[in-house]
């Protein structure tokens, strides 16, 4: 059951004629007597003569100076427990040294030990469930209670600013920070596990790293620093003495571990930093200002401490205008504690010193109403009896663990001998501190300040954002544009020359070869189009299937075009350089035969690439980069495909082709100075064997070095692949349609009868060039006409032996002729 306290404002206070002495034990050192002497007047006068409880009581304090020491200490115990009356508590020390050994002897006569200012982290392995509930009246054996179990302090504990600081980081939205902790001073060391263990099971916050500093190994701190900088710790907390502050912030300046890409939690230090001087608005004197012995100057400490966040008690409810048990709001009695304005660090407990004395007062007091309740009279406690002072102690220490009521320092409950109050959040701005938020421990709730809405809270950690790299969707639509324009100027092409394909100037150029050209160069087209597909559009087991499809379309496509243009470079080749009379004709037939062989090796080499080194869908990381403007690191990916073995095949495939190229070339040049009209394509498809090779020597090297820039890729190689193939169906098609233009209805030129001889043997009709210049024109000229008679007559004795050669063969399925292997040239 919790006890709550509250007074009426109009409450007058009962004067008793007579009232009991209730002894109170107060330890009180004379470095904290001049500060706080004053709270435990003030206290006093409001308990005593301004409220309604202990009517028939008064507080009977005994002071002792300890002088913070233990020995002191211990005498002045002694001094009181042997006294008559015992004291009903003991209110005090300051100082630890003396608070632990008092603590651990005033269990054994079962008094409760109340401590105003005590903050350190051992202390904390009090535990209230030691003290059992107890029937009649007898308190279970000692060695089964805690170290502690009758001491209580009034200064929030590490538990409320680990509660606090981990609150704060989860209000951040932060879920991995490294910490720093000085290993050798359980001040430190205690309260710093219970936090990693906190953060990590009751808020899911990773500790990546926990630094342990100690005075003996200094030097080690920038290794630590540094390991924490590896893992990439962006929110630091640390607990350690501020002589070692400075010295961890000086390294962690000198490591860059600054700046708005971090955030260090740190303790408060009230001592050193006198920030109970708040009311004032300064502070007197900074722990981060001693740099003695240092390699850091004030001022790069300065720009370690910007934005850090201390996380300590709070002096005084920040709720000034809440009414306490005093009837007094938090206002008026800070000013009557502060009105002798004497400015020391000891100062922070004033407000603890007033409710300490209020929560001893209550406790007293309910366990007066408890007796008066259960017997009627008022209550006369005998502490000189053992057995009665058990009991008492007893319902004291109880009634203590249900206190609540609303103190100058804001609400006070105990949980676990556990002050439960308030811890100020401050943060470090421009040079001093502003209040950034309040953590209240009786509600558990953490309120931000608004002041500090416009900060911007670092990053936990290096962001990294996978970017997936796709083809911009204007360069996939214009690349999409541009193929689809392609494929229907080559069907253009393919409609025309199936439909004049008698035409004598076509037919002369072989049309069923130029289909294949016009199907290859579709084939490059879709590849185009295929090849800016990603997973946008498909899923990755079709990206896959793509990858094959543009793969053998684009392979399949230039062996289709480039091997047709081949093949009837190599027929023109074998017409005018290599063309003997006894030897056939090379019908359309050998050519596709030569194609089908090419496609042949193609067939087979994409088959065994497939069947043993399978593609597979890969997402490959590129080289990242840091996004300063949010604070993130991209990792850019792009999409592919990869097999195990795909260098080889794609070494194997460029070899062939590159072969077919390097043999197109020899050809094209072999038959450079065919330019005949009735052979009209000669020229042309060697141009566009030129414009191949060129386009692929310039494209591939260009695609492989840019390969990791998937737009540079795709509108390089989507370009390259366009513009060739459009040139070629250009220089192969474009003379045609001039040519059907021009003659539509195909006929026939005829030489006149004599012409070779007029032209070889009879000399022109004109004057004979005066000049050198002038002769050596003519005679080239001459010249070029001879070659393009002797050109025409290759040709035509070409056709008439294809002829005779197919008259021959009717006339022996017939039998009119004797299968004899003579040819009709030896006939003759």
């Amino acid at each position: 059951m919790q006890i709550s306290f509250g007074f009426s404002r109009n409450c007058r206070k009962q004067q008793s004629v007579k009232k009991i002495p209730l002894t109170i034990g107060v330890f009180l050192p004379f470095q904290y007597k001049k500060a706080l002497e004053s709270a435990v007047d003030i206290a006093l006068q409001h308990i005593q003569n301004e409220s309604c409880i202990l009517t028939n009581y008064y507080l009977n304090l005994q002071f002792k100076d300890t002088e913070c020491k233990t020995s002191f200490g211990m005498k002045a115990l002694f001094e009181l427990m042997n006294a008559r009356p015992r004291p009903f508590a003991l209110f005090g020390d300051a100082c630890t040294n003396v608070n632990e050994p008092v603590a651990m002897a005033s269990k054994y006569w079962f008094i409760l030990h109340l401590s105003y200012a005590e903050t350190h982290a051992k202390f904390a392995s009090a535990d209230a469930k030691a003290v059992l509930k107890v029937s009649v009246g007898v308190l279970i054996n000692s060695t089964k209670l805690q170290m502690y179990p009758t001491f209580f302090r009034m200064v929030p504990g590490y538990q409320n600013s680990n509660s606090a600081r981990c609150h704060l980081i989860y209000k951040f939205n932060w879920t991995r920070v490294g910490t720093l902790k000085q290993s050798d001073d359980p001040r430190f060391a205690l309260p710093h596990e219970s936090l990693t263990t906190r953060l990590e099971h009751g808020f899911g916050i990773r500790v990546i790293y926990t630094a342990g500093i100690t005075h003996d190994e200094i030097k080690n701190i920038g290794y630590e620093l540094n390991e924490l900088k590896k893992r990439d710790a962006r929110i630091l907390i640390g607990d350690f003495e501020e002589s070692l502050a400075v010295r961890i912030l000086c390294e962690a300046y000198q490591n860059g571990i600054y700046g708005e890409k971090y955030a260090w939690v740190l303790p408060g230090y009230h001592k050193s930093m006198f920030l109970i001087l708040l009311t004032f608005n300064f502070i007197s004197r900074d722990w981060w200002r001693n740099v003695s012995d240092l390699t850091c100057t004030v001022d790069e400490l300065a720009k370690v401490i910007e934005g850090h966040f201390a996380v300590e008690f709070s002096p005084y409810s920040q709720k000034l205008n809440r009414f306490t048990v005093a009837n007094k709001t938090v206002s008026e009695i800070r000013a009557e504690l502060d009105q002798d304005q004497v400015t020391t660090a000891e100062g922070v407990y004033k407000g603890y010193v007033y409710d300490g004395l209020w929560t001893l007062a209550l406790a007293i007091e309910e366990v007066a109403q408890f007796h008066y309740s259960r017997d009627g009279l008022t209550w006369l406690p005998d502490v000189s009896e053992t057995a009665d002072w058990r009991e008492i102690s007893t319902e004291l220490l109880q009634a203590i663990s249900r206190t609540s009521f609303i103190g100058v320092t804001g609400p006070v409950k105990f949980e676990n001998n556990e002050r439960l109050g308030l811890v100020e959040i401050l943060q470090w701005r421009n040079g001093t501190y502003i209040n950034a938020g309040i953590y209240d421990g009786t509600e558990t709730i953490l309120t931000l300040n608004p002041a500090i809405q416009d900060w911007i809270p670092p990053l936990d950690a290096t962001v990294v954002v996978r970017e997936r790299q796709y083809i911009s969707f204007i360069l996939f639509a214009l690349l999409l544009l541009l193929s689809t324009f392609g494929v229907t100027l080559a069907v253009t092409f393919l409609i025309i020359n199936i439909r004049y394909q008698n035409h004598r100037f076509i037919k002369m150029s072989s049309p069923n070869m130029n289909n294949l050209i016009i199907a290859g160069s579709i084939c490059t087209y879709i590849s185009v189009i295929v090849n800016g597909f990603d997973t946008r559009f498909v899923s990755p087991d079709t990206f896959v299937t793509l990858c094959y499809v543009k793969t053998w379309v684009l392979c399949l496509g230039f062996t289709l075009a480039f091997g047709s243009m081949f093949s009837k470079t190599w027929r023109v080749h074998s017409i005018f350089k290599n063309i003997r009379m006894n030897k056939k004709a090379i019908k359309d037939l050998k050519l596709f035969m030569l194609v089908g062989f090419i496609l042949l090796v193609d067939l087979i080499t994409l088959s065994v690439w497939a069947r043993i080194s399978p593609f597979t869908f890969h997402v490959i990381e590129l080289a990242t980069f840091f996004q300063y403007s949010n604070q993130k690191m991209i990792v850019p990916e792009i999409e592919c495909c990869r097999s195990d073995k795909d260098v080889i095949f794609e070494v194997i495939i460029l070899g062939i082709k590159g072969l077919l190229m390097m043999l197109g070339c020899f050809l094209a040049w072999e038959t450079r100075r065919v330019n005949v009209p009735a052979l009209n394509d000669s020229k042309y498809i060697g141009m566009s064997v030129y414009s191949v090779v060129v386009t692929c020597l310039l494209g591939l090297p260009l695609v492989y070095i840019l390969r990791d820039q998937v737009n540079a890729t795709h509108i390089l190689g989507g370009l390259f692949i366009i513009l060739c193939t459009t040139l070629t169906l250009n220089l192969v098609f474009v003379p045609k349609v001039v040519e059907l233009i021009r003659n539509p209805q195909g006929t026939e030129f005829r030489y006149r009868r004599g012409l070779m001889k007029s032209v070889i043997g009879r000399q022109p009709l004109r004057q004979i060039p005066e000049s050198t210049e002038e002769l050596k024109i003519s005679e080239q000229e001459r010249l070029q006409r001879l070659e393009e008679e002797n050109i025409l007559l290759h040709r035509y004795l070409h056709e008439k032996t294809s002829i005779l050669w197919e008259l021959q063969k009717q006339l022996r399925q017939l039998g009119e002729l004797e299968n004899d292997n003579t040819s009709p040239s030896d006939k003759g």
